[in-house]
């Protein structure tokens, strides 16, 4: 071989190591960026999603947040997403129209989210409209709508009026379509959709709301990333009597266990388990049905079908 034939090859190693060599530098990141683990014990055991029934036709033709009620037993509330007014919807387990509430002392830019927790002073049971959508990240704060539950659904159209608070981030605009309310303090924790260059959503929370009115910054609690699945977050709930969080995405349901000592943000950077989810155009919702393990799910689009999943305890 000719001296500079041997030095050019010296300079560059034969095609067979330099593809070793790239495999070895490309291998940490494909290491890096693999999903974490799910959790194998301690979760509950569930059948099958299951069709309970479908929304009806009419108003509601972009679902994107369903709370079970506490108030009257098999009664789901639901709203739309952007677009709409200023209003939420009563229905049957099985998607019956009940009633329809609009919201006084509220504007619907984009709500994406409806969670139920105490009301001011920590008694009653209410309701969290959380307008925290913000697919072009302009927003500079954004709103959560407390309402107290409906005393009676009787058919037509009622009214409520809400209490406004103001959230905004510590780091900028964000959009988000996850709210999810401790059932006994009342902190609030939003889950980011829009995520960082390592394909993470963020957790924030809030430990409690300031005066009606006021404005509250949401402080920063780390990470999360769907385990399985799609890659964005769409719904969340936590369980009643605060045992547990169920989080979806368009595809996949997760459960993460909580202890009593525990915050949700807490509960949410331990390992989840896998729970059944029918197939949906376009996930977006879910909620812990009470008094058991069951849950409901629902997509969007007029006249979407609702799928309820039984489970049994861990």
């Amino acid at each position: 071989m000719p001296l500079n034939d041997r030095a050019a090859a010296s300079a560059f190693p034969p095609r067979a190591a330099r593809l070793g060599l790239a495999l070895a530098l490309l291998l940490p990141a494909c290491q890096g960026s693999e999903p974490p683990e799910v959790r194998t014990s301690g979760c509950p055991r569930c059948d099958a999603a299951r069709s309970a029934g479908a929304l009806p036709r009419g108003g509601i033709d972009e679902c994107s947040g369903v709370v079970a009620s506490g108030t009257h037993p098999d009664v789901l509330y639901v709203h739309n997403d952007s677009g709409d007014d200023a209003r939420f919807f009563a229905l049957g387990l099985d998607g019956t129209p009940r009633a329809e509430f609009e919201v006084a002392g509220a504007t619907a830019i984009d709500w994406e989210d409806v969670a139920r927790g105490p009301c001011g002073g920590g008694g009653g049971s209410c309701l969290y409209f959380a307008d925290i959508g913000d697919n072009e990240g302009e927003r500079e704060r954004y709103e959560i709508y407390r309402v107290e539950e409906p005393d009676a659904l009787g058919g037509g159209t009622g009214a409520q009026t809400a209490e406004s608070f103001s959230l905004v981030y510590p780091d900028g605009s964000h959009d988000a379509e996850t709210l999810l309310v401790h059932p006994i303090t009342g902190a609030l924790t939003v889950v980011t959709k829009e995520k960082d260059k390592r394909d993470r959503a963020w957790v924030y929370e809030l430990a409690a709301l300031p005066a009606a009115g006021g404005t509250a910054t949401l402080a920063e609690a780390g990470p999360i990333e769907p385990p399985a699945g799609g890659a964005s977050f769409t719904a969340g709930d936590v369980r009643p009597d605060g045992s547990g969080v169920l989080l979806r995405t368009s595809s996949h349901v997760f459960f993460y266990p909580m202890t009593p000592e525990q915050t949700v943000a807490q509960a949410l950077a331990e390992l989840p388990c896998v729970l059944p989810v029918a197939a949906e155009e376009q996930g977006e919702a879910i909620a812990w049905l009470p008094g058991g393990w069951n849950y409901v799910t629902l997509g969007e689009g007029g006249e979407a079908p609702l799928h309820q999943v039984s489970c049994q305890a861990p």
